[in-house]
């Protein structure tokens, strides 16, 4: 089972430690492929977790959440 902190920089869709992690205006973050995998799915963009609309088409980059997920790895 995952620790706390390891569970923290899991992405909600593909459960694994983010890959190019993405922030949305609602605050919820997920890896870049695994939102555009979700997006196409439906006509509207919305976040996963509580389906509040996004208003970009690319959202931006979570660098600090990279930056922590891949100090992470490399313990």
């Amino acid at each position: 089972m995952a620790s706390r902190s390891e569970e923290d920089l899991c992405c909600p869709v593909c459960q694994e430690v983010f890959r190019d992690p993405v922030i949305l205006s609602c605050s919820h973050s997920f890896c870049k492929d695994c939102l555009k995998t979700s997006w196409r799915e439906g006509p509207v963009h919305e976040c996963p977790v509580c389906n509040r609309r996004s208003s970009k088409e690319c959202p931006p980059l979570n660098r600090a959440l990279k930056n922590l997920c891949e100090s992470f790895l490399q313990e």
